[in-house]
């Protein structure tokens, strides 16, 4: 098996839709299937404005046998907006290690003092062992989302 962490590149777009997309239909974080379209939309402009300002991001993907099998994105260096792996390999070090990669990478590119994200009712726990906290939020978040920071 051959794994890597590589930056993400203008021709994995179509991609990333597909992959991302599958992640999140068959993990329904939402029962509700509007909640569920919105997610996948918000996904999706995410990847737009990649496409567009990849200077001012990181964008990560980890490879497992030449598919990708994870994929990380922290907008601005540090709004962490996208974290997907595929499920069949949840429980691996995959996000872990792609979260970790990109928390490295943003110190060296933001003035911030936290990363911060909207932690899915399913990966609360999982960020928490990473070192993320409970930060505050003036957003409304979607049921169960919680708002969190990892202090740099």
């Amino acid at each position: 098996m051959i794994a890597a962490i590589q930056i993400v590149e203008p021709q994995d777009i179509p991609e990333l839709r597909s992959f991302m997309e599958r992640v999140m239909l068959s993990e329904r974080v939402f029962d509700d299937l509007s909640l569920q379209a919105e997610l996948v939309h918000n996904v999706n402009q995410n990847l737009d404005w990649w496409s567009t300002n990849s200077d001012k991001c990181c964008h990560l993907k980890f490879i497992r046998d030449g598919q990708i099998a994870g994929v990380v994105l922290v907008k601005n260096f540090w709004n962490l907006c996208s974290l997907f792996v595929a499920p069949e390999l949840h429980r691996q070090g995959i996000g872990r290690e792609l979260v970790v990669t990109a928390i490295q990478h943003c110190r060296n590119f933001t003035d911030r003092s936290s990363i911060r994200l909207n932690a899915a009712p399913n990966a609360v726990v999982f960020y928490e062992a990473i070192g993320f906290l409970p930060a505050s939020s003036t957003r409304i978040l979607p049921p169960g989302f919680k708002p969190m920071e990892f202090r740099l």
